[in-house]
């Protein structure tokens, strides 16, 4: 007796499903030994073997995207060695680490904000954009969001210009303001550096 074709047909609509459950099988333990990885790459940056922690900077820094999140949600219970070393990693990565860092402005943890912030200041200008669309939206920490763009200073100016020209008279307001706090920011700065001179050059005298 031969097998009816819609026989046939069932054979093979199970072998489709077999191999698409195989392959996304696959792909799950892939990823899950990927974050595996990560998290041990992040470990051993406080692993006190300065050629084991060379490594893991590398391999993170190599990772790029799919380690900025293990590495801010590192920020939290980590200790000091391993935000420093985070913090330079997630610099080097740039722009695809931008986004979490922002969003981690409004994190509750007192630690993960203040190396977020000081980590976006050191990426700068290509983290002034997506500080303005937070600032925009509402959506984390404005006040948290206008300090790091405060502290990016004269290289956010540019975008702070578009973005005092936008029709959202709050946020062209806002950007305004904030060009306004860099320049004084800029001039308290050379005032007191001025001072700091003049001082010493008087005391030399």
């Amino acid at each position: 007796m031969r097998p009816s074709p819609a026989w046939k047909a069932g054979v093979l609509i199970l072998l489709l499903l077999a191999v698409c459950i195989c392959g996304c099988a696959e792909n799950a333990a892939g990823d899950a030994g990927t974050g595996g990885v990560i998290q041990e790459q992040i470990q051993a940056l406080s692993s006190d073997d300065p050629e084991a922690e060379l490594a893991a900077i590398n391999a993170l820094i190599g990772a790029g995207e799919p380690a900025v999140q293990p590495i801010i949600d590192s920020f939290a219970a980590g200790d000091n060695k391993t935000r420093i070393y985070g913090a330079f990693i997630l610099r080097e990565i740039g722009e695809p680490a931008v986004s979490p860092l922002v969003a981690a402005l409004d994190s509750e943890n007192p630690d993960t904000r203040m190396i977020c912030a000081t980590t976006l200041v050191g990426i700068g200008a290509p983290a002034v954009p997506y500080l303005l669309d937070a600032l925009e939206r509402g959506d984390s920490d404005t006040q948290k969001v206008k300090e790091v763009i405060i502290r990016i200073g004269e290289p956010a100016v540019p975008a702070l210009q578009a973005a005092a020209l936008s029709t959202n008279p709050d946020y062209a307001r806002e950007a305004d303001a904030l060009i306004k706090s860099i320049y004084f920011s800029a001039q308290y700065k050379a005032g007191a550096l001025n001072g700091v001179q003049n001082g010493t050059a008087a005391a030399a005298d």
